[in-house]
């Protein structure tokens, strides 16, 4: 199953640049000098990249959530199948809002976006799903941390077609700002759940009970014991912007474990923080303080 997961990669890796080239061919050239003409390609050329980053942040979701698993079932098969079916409907779309930039086509582009954007959240839980042996475990933490996140950008999504019924052109903005929100978002989120994987089992089992309030607690302390910056000797002003992080959370992760966060002393920290947030009442059992 691994040859046909790798081969399944790289179907999806084509079936991606198909729909990006396809939809690069359908802006029209200019054939007669005029500003008139030149103003319709421009909103062509505006149109074709808002679709290119949405298409662009779902191939980046797609290859770093697949590079997680090794293998899949029949379900993650078919989940990917229809998801690719739905993106490779994104030229089509965009082409026909392009040409014709109604309320009707402006709304019908924003469903379909978030259509795709629905699919594969419910392939990533199939992956989440096949990924972890205490499945129930970690489905609990993977809705705690994505929860929000997906909460915002599906309320965003619903008020995206909202907004294109009254002002078409305006929400053209908001779809831009989507696909954008969704990288930032989901590539904050992953990394934590790399971060709770690497916890002990009875402390991911608090993080999965944690409500609001306290995993804000949880991230602020974990910054601060785990994720600092190894002593180069650079001031802070010469160590690299995140903009030069690796784009792989797990090697980023991987990093940080070699030089920051595998010292004994900061794993005795972070255990320390939970054992004081039981002594100070909380009751990871029951979500609640005694």
């Amino acid at each position: 199953m691994q040859k046909l997961k790798n081969r399944l990669d790289a179907f999806s890796d084509a079936i991606i640049a198909v729909v990006i080239t396809v939809m690069v061919l359908d802006i029209p050239p200019v054939l007669k000098d005029s500003l008139t003409n030149y103003g319709v390609m421009g909103k062509h050329i505006g149109i074709y990249l808002i679709s290119f980053i949405f298409v662009a942040n779902m191939w980046y979701q797609h290859a770093t959530v697949f590079d997680e698993i090794e293998t899949m079932t029949y379900r993650i098969l078919i989940g990917d199948f229809i998801f690719l079916a739905c993106l490779s409907m994104m030229p089509l779309f965009t082409n026909m809002m392009t040409v014709n930039t109604t309320r009707v086509t402006v709304m019908l582009y924003g469903t379909l976006q978030f259509v795709v954007n629905m699919l594969f959240r419910i392939l990533s839980k199939a992956i989440i799903h096949l990924k972890y042996t205490d499945k129930q475990a970690m489905q609990k933490v993977y809705t705690k941390i994505y929860g929000n996140a997906n909460h915002i950008l599906g309320a965003l999504a619903v008020w995206d077609i909202v907004v294109a019924w009254f002002f078409p052109h305006v929400a053209l903005v908001f779809y831009l700002a989507y696909p954008i929100l969704t990288f930032f978002l989901n590539a904050q989120a992953r990394q934590e759940m790399y971060d709770v994987e690497e916890l002990p089992a009875d402390e991911q089992a608090d993080v999965a009970t944690f409500n609001t309030s306290e995993l804000k607690d949880f991230r602020k302390a974990q910054q601060a014991i785990m994720t600092q910056p190894p002593d180069t000797g650079k001031p802070a002003a010469d160590r690299p912007s995140w903009l030069d992080h690796n784009v792989d959370s797990r090697k980023r992760q991987r990093l940080l474990q070699r030089y920051s966060r595998a010292t004994p002393e900061q794993q005795a920290q972070l255990q320390r923080w939970f054992m004081q947030r039981r002594q100070n009442g909380f009751d990871p059992h029951h979500n609640q303080r005694k």
